[in-house]
């Protein structure tokens, strides 16, 4: 009977907690090839913008290039948004206009939250880039924000996962804000 209700209290809380990273970025890899750049054949346009993998977007101040999900190799995360467990999925934004440059430099806010189709949170992180409020970015890097995340463990009863993100100007009005859903393989 101990070693039943050991189990039972095992699996129950390999059920209710599932474990993410994540991870930000400003700028283009240096050691990626160019022509890793290149927008999907898949990808829709929105008012100049061109969206993938079903990202949701609102941009006030902003414009933008391209929203989509890649995986570490550069490649397009599939159109279904189908990745493995552990495996690192990039929302990319590539912005063409919006930043107030305080001299010479961007000074970017982010911030992301991933909750389950439940509506449990897994991350809820405030300000990713707290830590550059006063050097800011270059404004050639700021063209390029990049948010990862990672789900390194889960469970079975989880269908899809929701990742909502806020991107901001610290010096402007600007934003950017959208959401995309994402499933493991199982």
């Amino acid at each position: 009977m101990q070693t039943l209700y050991k189990v039972v209290i095992y699996t129950c809380c390999s059920i209710l907690f599932s474990s993410c990273e994540f991870n930000c970025s400003i700028g283009k890899n240096k050691d990626e090839p160019e022509s890793s750049q290149r927008v999907p054949a898949s990808g829709k346009e929105k008012n100049g913008t061109v969206i993938t993998n079903n990202i949701f977007l609102e941009s006030k101040g902003f414009k933008i290039k391209k929203a989509t999900l890649l995986l570490p190799n550069r490649s397009q995360v599939p159109d279904n948004n189908l990745v493995g467990l552990n495996q690192n999925i990039k929302l990319v934004l590539d912005i063409d206009a919006g930043w107030n440059l305080k001299d010479g430099k961007a000074f970017v806010g982010a911030s992301e939250k991933i909750t389950t189709d439940g509506g449990q949170t897994i991350v809820d992180k405030g300000d990713l880039f707290a830590d550059y409020s006063t050097t800011g970015f270059n404004a050639e890097d700021a063209k390029v924000v990049s948010l990862s995340a990672v789900i390194t463990s889960g469970d079975n009863g989880i269908n899809y996962y929701v990742v909502n993100f806020r991107v901001w100007d610290k010096n402007g009005d600007g934003e950017i804000r959208g959401h995309y859903k994402f499933f493991i393989k199982h």
